[in-house]
């Protein structure tokens, strides 16, 4: 049975320093239509959405470039299987979950 989910997401490039070592580093934000439209909801844009998530972090944003629409697809029967290997070799190692 094929059971599929598709995820309409925007990726932000974006510049930003670690406040704790002042270390500059390019990175990229990825976020969902629903995360948007919540972030709309409560009167915030997708900019201040970005600084607000980055600052939870101890990041500084300093530039966030243009997003890149994208549709992903996921197989979540692939994405099962696949973490019910990772759970197993987990037991097996003797890591807790």
């Amino acid at each position: 049975m094929n059971n599929i989910l598709e995820l309409s997401v925007r990726s932000f490039p974006v510049v930003i320093v670690d406040e704790r070592t002042g270390k500059e580093r390019r990175d990229a934000i990825v976020l969902t239509k629903q995360q948007f439209q919540a972030a709309q909801d409560v009167g915030q844009s997708s900019k201040e959405l970005i600084y607000r998530r980055y600052n939870r972090l101890g990041y500084r944003v300093l530039d966030i470039g243009k997003a890149e629409k994208r549709i992903l697809t996921v197989d979540l029967n692939e994405l099962i299987e696949k973490d019910d290997e990772r759970r197993k070799w987990n037991y097996l190692n003797g890591v807790i979950d």
